[in-house]
Parts: C-alpha cells; sequence; structure tokens
C-alpha cells in the first residue's frame, strides 16, 4: 500500500486537492477532520491528512511514503530524515519567506543597514522559523540577535513588543502591511511553493509501492505539463498528406512533440482540405500562429491540455535514483 500524506489544513489544503483532481487522481476526504482519505484512482494507493511540520518525519519513519507540502515547512523539518524531493514545484502554493522590520524604521530598508544597527543593537526576531532564519542572518554576519520561536501570529510580535522583526511567510505582503511592517528590499530568504517528496528506500524496496507511485508520478506530471503545451487544430489545402507534411516540417514551431496528425476533410466544396493536430509549446506558440496564418490555414483552434505525457521524464530515476 502506497501512502500518500497530504495538508491536513490551511492554504495548501484546498490547493493540493485541486491539483490531485486535475491531474486525474481525485481525493476523497468525509470531513475536515477526517485523517484519511480515498482515491479510486489506484487501489493500492491510502490518503493521510497531516499537519505540514509533521509529513516529513512521517515519510522518514514510513508512515507515509510520499507528500506533499510547502518547501519552506519541508527545508525547516528535514533534519535527520529520510527523504529526498521529487519535485521541488509543483506550480501552486507559491509564497515568500521574508525578512520585515516596522515601518518606522526609515533609515533600515536593506539587509546591510539591518546588519549594521545589529552591532549595536540585539535584534529579537519573531518567527515560525528559526532554523532558515538562523542560517539566514549567519550568511549576513549577523551577530546580536535572539531568534524567538512562536507558533502564534508572527506579524502582530512587534506590536506587542514580543520582538522587535519578523520572518516569515507572505504570499502577498498584505498581511505585513496592515500590520506596519515593510519587507526589506533583498529580505527574501527562500521563494517557495508546493514540493513533492518520498522516501525512496521504501519505494525501491517495495514493488507496489514502486508501482502505484509510479503511475502517480506519471500522472502528476502530465498535468504539470498540461501547463507548458497547447494542441492546436487547424485546416489547411495540400496536395496530399506528404506535401503537407513536408510544409510543416520545416517549421519547428509546428512539428508537435513527434509530429502533426494529418487527417482528411471531406468538405462540401470539394477542395483539397486537410485538418492538422499539433501539441505546440507556450514558447513557441506566438511563432506557430504566425506560421500559420502565412500558410493560409483556416479554423485555427487552440484548446487547454487537461493532461500532456510527453515521455521525457525518467520517473524511475527520479523515485528512487
Amino acid at each position: 500500500m502506497l501512502n500518500i500524506a497530504l495538508p491536513s489544513s490551511g492554504p495548501l489544503y484546498q490547493s493540493t486537492i485541486d491539483f490531485f483532481n486535475n491531474a486525474g487522481i481525485p481525493i476523497k476526504r468525509s470531513s475536515l477532520r477526517a485523517y484519511y482519505g480515498t482515491t479510486n484512482f489506484d487501489k493500492n494507493i491510502k490518503i493521510i491528512f497531516q499537519r505540514q511540520s509533521d509529513i516529513p518525519n512521517s515519510i522518514s519513519n514510513k508512515v507515509a511514503d510520499i507528500g506533499v507540502l510547502g518547501l519552506d515547512r519541508y527545508l525547516e523539518n528535514i533534519q535527520g530524515n529520510k527523504t529526498k524531493i521529487l519535485i521541488e514545484k509543483l506550480g501552486y502554493g507559491n509564497c515568500d519567506l521574508v525578512v520585515a522590520v516596522p515601518q518606522s524604521w526609515n533609515d533600515i530598508n536593506n539587509m546591510s543597514d539591518l546588519v549594521a544597527y545589529s552591532n549595536t543593537n540585539k535584534l529579537r526576531i519573531a518567527t515560525k522559523y528559526p532554523i532558515q532564519t538562523q542560517n539566514y542572518l549567519s550568511a549576513n554576519h549577523m551577530k546580536l540577535h535572539e531568534i524567538i520561536t512562536t507558533n502564534g501570529a508572527v506579524e502582530s510580535a512587534p506590536q506587542t513588543g514580543i520582538a522587535d522583526i519578523i520572518v516569515d511567510i507572505s504570499s502577498t505582503g498584505t498581511t505585513i502591511r496592515e500590520n506596519d511592517l515593510k519587507i526589506l528590499d533583498d529580505g527574501y530568504i527562500l521563494f517557495s511553493e508546493a514540493t513533492l517528496i518520498a522516501n525512496p528506500v521504501t519505494l525501491s524496496n517495495y514493488k507496489d509501492k514502486f508501482n502505484s507511485a509510479k503511475k502517480l508520478l506519471y500522472f502528476i506530471l502530465g498535468n504539470m505539463n498540461s501547463k507548458l503545451y497547447n494542441t492546436i487544430i487547424f485546416n489547411i489545402e495540400s496536395e496530399n498528406e506528404n506535401q503537407l507534411f513536408k510544409i510543416l516540417n520545416q517549421h519547428s514551431s509546428i512539428r508537435g512533440i513527434i509530429g502533426p496528425t494529418i487527417a482528411k476533410v471531406y468538405s462540401r466544396d470539394e477542395r483539397n482540405w486537410f485538418s492538422v493536430t499539433v501539441v505546440v509549446s507556450n514558447e513557441l506558440l506566438s511563432d506557430a500562429i504566425e506560421i500559420m496564418d502565412k500558410l493560409n490555414a483556416e479554423g485555427i483552434t487552440i484548446v487547454q491540455n487537461k493532461l500532456v505525457f510527453d515521455g521525457r521524464a525518467d520517473i524511475e530515476k527520479l523515485l528512487i535514483g
């Protein structure tokens, strides 16, 4: 049985459920208090809902095999565990781990200013991320400081007198500004988003877990690839399929992943029309449209993909390599 640990609450909970649903892996949970979920994607998969901070240890201790959590939470909780990152950026849950100071500190706008200030003033820093905070402060040679770990509302710490400044997660900066704080110009410790992690030892030792994990990752990558590609369908005149293929093959942006699909169209006007279907990357989309226009293509339709399996990823190596 492959056990997958997902966030039980918070901003990543629903977005992770949506991500899996969009990947063709439907997740069901009987209530927000339920610790377990189900999926009909694979009968060998069980869903476990946990706090993000608990997921790395659960996977390291073989309670779960694969998990999703924020990269910020993962880096704060990886000490001594046996996990690895499978996909560092899943494409959602974006946020920043930042250093913020009171807006009234007009002379402190970057880390150099803050370090200079700390040479004569011991700074109290409130955060939920003491390990990453200490690493960042050490890298910036800050000497006089005290890290205060809190599980409460970090943004309120300067106003309540608990701390002088904060290190916390921010998505838009709105909450920080509403609490009369400002992010230092270069005070960005980490750019975080949802991350997929696993225990490669358990996956390599149990064939059933490995096979289910391989299938799972195949669909997850298919979902991620779908954001990178577009399917274009258009009609074009040509003498025959071979001539049309030679024309299309002259242009890299409309060659497709393997090649274009060309089909005869039996039109009412009895002209020699063909329908072409091709998968085009986002980067080449504008160029592809321009070329189709020059080739006098008609009925150009762009379809949003749900899943794209391009066969480029070495999933086995990704899982246990």
